[in-house]
This record gives structure tokens, sequence and C-alpha cells, in this order.
């Protein structure tokens, strides 16, 4: 997955790009993110873009 933050809207909206567009839906829920949209990517790979509101980030299961 990748991970972007875009600060160019009047909201910050966070990217992550997925291989199947079911796991957009279960980042939000794991996470509890809010999922704004699924865009398209056109890459062979990582075929969408989920885009959340605000920050987002993955825990660090290393730190104590």
């Amino acid at each position: 997955m990748s991970d972007t933050l875009r600060l160019d809207s009047d909201k910050p909206e966070s990217h992550h790009c997925v291989t199947e567009r079911r796991k957009c839906y279960e980042m939000s829920q794991k996470y509890n993110w809010k999922l704004l949209r699924i865009e398209r990517t056109g890459d062979k790979t990582l075929k969408y873009d989920c885009v959340f509101e605000g920050k987002t980030e993955f825990p660090n299961y290393l730190e104590d």
C-alpha cells in the first residue's frame, strides 16, 4: 500500500493505494478512518486509491 497526505484542498486528505476496492473498506473499519471515496489509479498492481479524511497513519507495532 502507498501513503500520501494532500493538503491542497480545503480539508486534508490521506491516500493509500490498494490492490482491491474492499481493502479500502477494511482499512476504514480496522483503523476507524473516514473513507471519503475510492479512485482508480490506472496502475496494474495498486489499482485503487482510498481517500480518507484527515491525516492517517498506520500504527507502529514495533514501538513499546
